[in-house]
């Protein structure tokens, strides 16, 4: 935790640094918050909730309109209350991709609503458990290997005028990893700036 939380002071230290420097089509994103598992129904049952940092740089397009290039991290732990004294069995999950993301309203207002919608790829694996053999033998693992594969994502949220420079957003999406026979399913509850 204590890695994420410096991994991402530095690149939102980086992204100050650099909106200064961009030309005024670019923005930077950074942020992270709360990842909530959602489908099928043995991946939320599996895994509590968990947490998520992600970065982006987007290019405007047109008014109003932009596509964002991003990398995000996603960690849920193991629902284990049932085999005490067993660790491990996390599911990370890294996304690659893109969005294209539409504000609506009038471009100089404080306050813009947004949605966006965007695809890209997904690695996902499980750390190991560690414990009592016993115990351990008896845990069914969600994802044995490492697996990636294509996702899609679509979501709304809201930015609010921070600075000359800087927005603050909140957004909320559903992530569909695809996956053997069905989905993964999560949403990502986002807060973040947007440096421009």
């Amino acid at each position: 935790m204590k890695t994420a939380l410096v991994i991402g002071a530095c690149l939102m230290a980086f992204a100050l640094g650099a909106s200064a420097q961009v030309p005024t089509p670019f923005s930077f994103y950074a942020g992270g918050a709360l990842s909530l598992p959602n489908a099928p129904e043995g991946f939320k049952e599996s895994f509590n909730s968990g947490y998520h940092g992600l970065v982006g740089i987007g290019y405007k397009l047109g008014p109003g309109f932009q596509l964002v290039g991003k990398a995000e991290y996603h960690k849920f732990s193991s629902d284990l209350s049932g085999f005490p004294g067993v660790d491990g069995g996390d599911a990370n999950v890294w996304l690659f991709g893109g969005d294209g993301r539409l504000a609506l309203g009038l471009p100089v207002a404080p306050i813009k609503p947004f949605g966006l919608l965007g695809f890209g790829l997904a690695t996902i694996d499980q750390s190991d458990f560690s414990g009592p053999v016993t115990l351990i033998a008896a845990i069914p693992e969600s994802y044995p290997d490492k697996q990636s594969k294509l996702y899609y994502n679509f979501g709304a949220g809201v930015e609010f005028k921070f600075g000359p420079a800087v927005n603050l957003f909140v957004q909320g999406r559903y992530v569909s990893v695809s996956s053997e026979g069905g989905s993964t399913g999560f949403v990502p509850v986002t807060v973040g700036l947007k440096f421009f």
